[in-house]
Formats: structure tokens, sequence, C-alpha cells
């Protein structure tokens, strides 16, 4: 490395001058920095829209995002852009200030402001309610939002952007309600609620239940009305199983409108050219004259839940299948999906750093092994772009099974996918239309169902590779007392291995094979305790549990080998690893699992994640540990002596900080986090350097002085020795890299920002061997 650093002292100058005139473009690798996120949660579960100004921000089951109608772009939001909450359940425009109100399923409440600020109000989300505190509809008028909510009706000041009032115990004699809806006309509020149709003046003080009127009590039997709407000079408000019913059209008050019955209504809505009925999955407009127009057809809106007319008079729908639709003419339609998932359920992830390829599997069972009866499928990630294998987006055969309850996978060294399902057995996958399927009966599988009369009921929890390209299965299947649920399956010769029966075996859940070729396999948490460390050849086994172990926990939810082949686990309080498990079997007692100790850091001296309910463990290129947790993500030292980084939802975009499940992938360094509420990837700055190093990655490559981020390079000599000097071959920066990558925040030794100009950056491995040079460019802001 001194050589290296001396030689590029003298010929610094030269070696860029070439590298200019020559026009190499091979280190200008993108502009995105390390250390950021990257949301993949799908937008086409659309429930609720609002217009402001140029843009309609939509609310989908699992995202929250805008599209902007002059660029015809949607961009998603999260905390990373200031929202206080994940979750949307509703939302709504307020064109007196100009502001959208966004209401989360916890019942926080962000006000997004036309300058682009954005105020919480988090009074309902931190009062202490007795049951729900859902809600469902937001209505304006005067500058006050109205919000319909399961413990009644709460007002918004939106000038002051506070809680006005609440209106709970509005029903007959002061009982309780539940609110669905509401409208404003002149000074009268009217509610849907469970009570039926009720209105008030708002001069009035509407704390007092006497003070409020019921038009349309709810009758016994009948469905209550859910939505309402005004439109001109008159309210309308529909139920399901009914005509859409008029206010001020005649006498009685309340009249029903001809040809507007629904079996099920979603939502009313006013609009230049007419009331907008969604019901019975269509989106119908009611002109001035009475005529009745369908928008779009059941193909092209499968599922509307709401919609509106833009100020330019487009139509805009949010649809539970087609995400945001647009329509100019009503017959014309335009989607706005972004490619990602097809759902933001998933159970787990495997990233094949060989085949730079992540698939994300869908289906997987409850906490204690009760059956989901999932049909959701897969979604790999390649090159960029997701492709969903349901049956709902990828028909490309008519033979194209349903597989249920997804679990996980694994792929053989040729790249062929296996797939566990937890109740369709195990899927040897190249396509869909090149897949085969092992359960009880497909000949030579000794795989069992776990009921008798449906063969196919094949249960498998986990699998694994080892050294020579086999696949490991884990068939759980405790009602067979005394059957071994562990198999190994040889994919050159097509033939199945059982392994011998021991106690236990029968319900296994999660498995990794060491270096040596040891399985290591822990036993269900439902009936079963800790973990078998078990040799297929010596057919030696060892059992581990809290008695026997410092296991902080019976209970394992992870278990997988790290860099140096030791073995971790994740249970449900905290962590524990094996170090040189091919001393397993050795006889001797002291060599066990243990509980790593926090050495260095502000706090040490304690065990790492002591009593947290670890779900998960990932290892990335530099042998370092990411720990998920129901209380967020953690990234630990190789040796776990040391916590580097920590996210949750109050610091990161994470949607929630209960973490499902964690993978990296070694070539790219992404770090892809599944959590109950979608799944997200993580720039990382530790990769793998498969072959000769390639030190030409640099990212973002040039790079601004003002740029906050950090500067990665990357296909370095795994874990080396790093130098990044000026062109004189000045010291500016030393350290060793993460794996195969290196990143550098563009300062000094002391903490100071770089000049603009060009650096070196000079890398080679412990031996001073597979050197390589790379260039970044700091250019003046």
């Amino acid at each position: 490395m001194n050589r290296l650093l001396r030689a590029c002292r003298w010929s610094g100058l030269f070696f860029l001058l070439v590298h200019v005139l020559s026009g190499s473009t091979a280190v200008a690798q993108g502009t995105a920095g390390y250390g950021d996120w990257q949301l993949h949660l799908p937008n086409n579960r659309a429930q609720a829209l609002a217009e402001a100004g140029s843009r309609i921000y939509v609310a989908t089951e699992n995202s929250f995002f805008f599209y902007d109608k002059e660029l015809n772009t949607t961009q998603l939001l999260s905390r990373r852009d200031g929202l206080n909450d994940v979750g949307v359940s509703t939302l709504g425009y307020d064109p007196g200030t100009k502001q959208v109100l966004v209401a989360y399923r916890s019942a926080n409440l962000d006000v997004l402001a036309a300058d682009g600020s954005i105020i919480n109000i988090s009074d309902i989300a931190r009062k202490s309610i007795t049951g729900g505190k859902t809600i469902s509809h937001i209505s304006f008028g005067r500058s006050r939002a109205y919000l319909s909510c399961s413990f009644g009706l709460v007002v918004v000041d939106m000038a002051k952007r506070e809680i006005r009032d609440t209106y709970g115990n509005i029903g007959p004699n002061g009982t309780p309600v539940t609110v669905y809806a509401t409208t404003v006309l002149d000074n009268t509020l009217f509610a849907a609620t469970s009570a039926g149709l009720m209105r008030g003046q708002l001069t009035d003080n509407l704390l007092d239940y006497r003070r409020w009127t019921i038009d349309l009590p709810v009758t016994s039997g009948a469905s209550p009305y859910r939505t309402l709407a005004t439109q001109g000079r008159n309210v309308y408000a529909a139920r399901n199983g009914g005509a859409v019913l008029c206010y001020n059209c005649g006498t009685p008050a309340w009249q029903p409108l001809p040809n507007t019955y629904a079996g099920e209504y979603a939502q009313l809505n006013s609009s230049a050219a007419g009331l907008l009925i969604v019901g019975d999955q269509k989106v119908m407009l009611r002109k001035p004259d009475g005529t009745m127009t369908q928008l779009l057809t059941a193909a092209q809106l499968p599922f509307p839940l709401m919609a509106l007319q833009s100020a330019e008079g487009a139509y805009y729908v949010a649809d539970l299948s087609k995400g945001l639709v647009k329509t100019k003419d009503g017959q014309q339609a335009e989607n706005f999906t972004t490619n990602a998932p097809a759902y933001a359920r998933a159970f787990s992830v495997l990233a094949d750093a060989r085949t730079n390829t992540v698939d994300v599997f869908s289906g997987g069972y409850f906490d204690r092994y009760v059956q989901q009866d999932w049909l959701g499928g897969f979604f790999e990630y390649k090159d960029g772009r997701w492709t969903n294998f349901t049956n709902e987006n990828f028909q490309p055969s008519p033979t194209m099974r349903r597989f249920k309850d997804i679990t996980r996978g694994v792929r053989t060294p040729d790249g062929t996918l296996y797939i566990a399902t937890y109740g369709n057995g195990l899927l040897q996958w190249k396509s869909p239309t090149d897949y085969k399927q092992f359960t009880q009966g497909t000949p030579g599988s000794p795989l069992k169902s776990a009921i008798l009369s449906d063969p196919e009921y094949t249960r498998i929890t986990d699998l694994a590779t080892d050294a020579q390209g086999n696949v490991w299965v884990v068939n759980r299947h405790p009602e067979l007392k005394n059957t071994s649920g562990l198999h190994q399956y040889m994919p050159a010769s097509n033939t199945w291995r059982t392994m011998p029966y021991f106690a236990g075996f029968d319900n296994l859940d999660r498995i990794v094979i060491d270096n040596n070729g040891f399985v290591w396999a822990s036993q269900s948490r439902k009936d079963g305790i800790g973990i078998i460390a078990y040799d297929p050849k010596e057919q030696n086994i060892r059992y581990f549990s809290t008695g026997n172990s410092e296991l902080p926990a019976d209970e394992i939810y992870d278990i997988v080998k790290d860099r140096k082949g030791d073995i971790w686990v994740a249970t449900a309080k905290g962590i524990a690893y094996f170090s040189d498990p091919s001393s397993v079997f050795s006889g001797v007692s002291s060599y066990n699992f243990q509980q790593p100790i926090i050495r260095q850091g502000i706090s040490s001296g304690y065990r790492a994640l002591l009593n947290e309910v670890v779900k998960t463990v990932a290892v990335d290129g530099a042998n370092r540990k990411w720990f998920g947790t129901d209380r967020g993500l953690w990234l630990f030292s190789e040796e776990v002596d040391e916590s580097l980084l920590y996210f949750t939802t109050e610091n990161s975009p994470l949607p929630s900080s209960n973490i499902v499940d964690v993978e990296v992938n070694d070539r790219t360094g992404d770090v892809f986090v599944i959590t109950d509420a979608g799944l997200l990837s993580y720039r990382g700055s530790a990769t793998v350097t498969e072959g000769t190093p390639d030190c030409a990655k640099v990212s973002p490559n040039p790079v601004r002085t003002d740029f906050t981020g950090q500067v990665g390079i990357s296909g370095l000599a795994n874990n080396g020795t790093v130098k990044i000097t000026d062109v004189t071959g000045k010291l500016v920066y030393q350290t060793t890299a993460s794996g195969g990558t290196v990143v550098w925040n563009l300062a000094d030794y002391n903490g100071r920002k770089v000049q603009s100009g060009v650096y070196l950056v000079l890398s080679a491995d412990a031996d001073g061997k597979n050197g390589c040079v790379s260039k970044i460019a700091v250019v003046q802001k």
C-alpha cells in the first residue's frame, strides 16, 4: 500500500490527465448517496383522495402519495417528508385555508399547509378513549373541519390548527353515537350517525344533545345512513339497500331520487358537473337535469371507493384495485400505479447476491403456527424492477396455481429458486410455466401432510442449502408423533434423504447449515424448547435451551450463520451466538451459546438487546449484524460489542417499528426490511466483492462541496485498507473497507470539509495486493 501511495504521489497528475483525456466515465455510477431509504410500498389499493391545487393526494391501504397534475408524476410521502405518522385512514382539503387535513388510523392528525409546512395535532391520538378511535370521514365548513369518528364528532379549527370541540353523547337522551359522515349547508351541520340522520344549527351549543334534530331515526333491521354530500342548495344522503335521499327537494324534507338505488354505497360527492355517486362498484354522475351517466366500466374501475372532479374538469377515482384512476371523458382511463410489490403484507425476504435478485414471500403463518390461508404469492426484485407472481398480476398460463401461505425460499448455485409453503409443500421454481411441486404423494417425496384426508396439506417452515447445493427442508407436522420432518433434497439426482427421528424432529421451525455440514435447527415456539445441533454424518445431536446454555429464551425466531461461520440466534428475550461450531460435539461443556456484551460506546458492560423481542438477524458484507425487533431495527458491530445504528418510525421512513424480517444483498449492500406495514430498503455501506476487485464504482460522482450525505466506493478488496489523497498524494483520510465498500463524508481527519478538486481512493487487501485506484470529483456548489 505504501508503494502504491508513493507511486500515485508522483504520477497523480499524469493519472488524472490520462483519465480526463480518455473520456473515462466508469467511475460515474449514479447520484444517490449511501445511508438513504427507498420505499417499496404498493399504491394500487387506493381508498381516499383530495385535490389541493396542482396535487391530488391519495391515501391507499399501505401508503400515502400525491399526483402532480402539472408534472404528471407521483411521489410517495413518509416521515422523512415531515409526516408524523403512518397509515392514513382518510383526508380532506379545506378551500378556505388551502390546507390538507390528514387523519391516520391512530387518530393522529397532520395539517399540510400551502407553504409546505406540516403541523401535527395529536390530541385525539393521545387521549384515552374507551373503544376505538376510527376517523372515517372529513368535511369542511367556514374554515372548520368536521371529523366523523367512532366515538362521535370532532371539530378542528383549521385557521388555528387546533381541536375546537368534541361532540360525543349527542344521541337520544344523551347516548353516545358513532358518526359516519357530515356535511354543511349554510348554517346547518348534517350528520349521518348510528342513531340516524341528524342536523343542528352551528350557532347553537351542539354539545347539548337537545340541540340536535333526528330527521330519520335508524329503524330495526335497516342499515344506517353512512354518506352525505352538499350539492348546490341540497343535501344528499345514502344508505345501503336504498335510494339516494335529497334534502330540500320537496315535501317531506327528505325525498328519494329516482334511479339511484344501490345495494352498497361508498361515497357521495359534489362536483361542478353534478352529484357523484359511488356505489355498487361503479361511479355514477347525476347531472342537474336528473340524468345519470356511468363513468368508466367495471373493468376500468373494479372497486371504486371515492371520486372527485378536479378544477380542470377531469375526474379522479380512488380504486381498491387500480389505484388512482383519471378520466377526462368518462370513457378512457389513465392509471398512476408505481412498480412495487403487489401487497405490503410480507413474511420473509431472500436476497441472492449471485443473481442480484431479491424475493419477498407474502404468506407465512401466525406466531403460534396457525394457518393464514393467504394467497398473495411472492414478489421478485431484479434490475430495479418488481415482478409480482400472483394470479392477479401474472397469468401467463391457466395452469399456474395459487399457492397459499408461502413462507421462505433459497436459491441453489444454478439460480433455481426453492419455495416453502405452509400448506402446499415445496416448490422447485424456475418460472410460472416451469415449476415442480413436492407434497405427500409426489413420487419419491418423503414429505408428510399433517391431515390424513388431505395429502397436499404439507407444511414447510424453512429451507437451507449446503456446500454441495443440496436443499434441506423442514416439514413441520407435530400431529405425526415420532416421525422425522428433517429432509435433504439432492437436485442433481432428484432424490431425497430423510434424517432419522430424534426428539423434536417432528416440530422444527428454522434451519441453517454451518461450514462443517452440521444442521442447526430451532424447535417450534409452540411446544418446542430451544435449538438442536445435528451431525448428519455421525448422527450426533445436542440440545440447547435456557436450562443448559446462555440462550436468553427458548422461543427462537431466527437462526443464521455469519461470515466467520459462527451461529447467531434471535429469541423472544434477546440474542445469543455459538462461536466455532466445529466444537459443538467435542464434549466440552464450555463450548456453548453465549450472549454478546456491549463493550464500546457511551454505555457498556451489559448484554446486547437483553429482553428485547428479536424477530430476525441478518449479516452484511462486513460481518456486522442487523437485528429486527418489535421496537425497531438495529445495526451492531461484527462482534456485537457496539451499537452502530438504531432506526424506528421516529427517525426513519419505517412505516412500522415492528420488524418482521431483514436480509442484505451482498452485491449492492442494500438492506431489505420487512415491517408489519410494508417493505423498504436501506442503502448500506457493506458489500462483498467477488473475484477481482473492480474499484470504479463511485456514487455519487461528481459531488458538490455542500453535499451532506456519504460518497460510496464499492468493488474494493474485502476489508482492505483504504487511503484517500488529493492529486499531489497528500493523505486526507484513511479507513478500512466494510466488506468491499467504503463510505466517505467528504471530511478530513479533523472533520473539516474538503475543498473542490479531484481526490484519489487507493485500496488494497491486507497483503498489499489487489490494489486499485478510484477518483472522486468534488465540485464547487
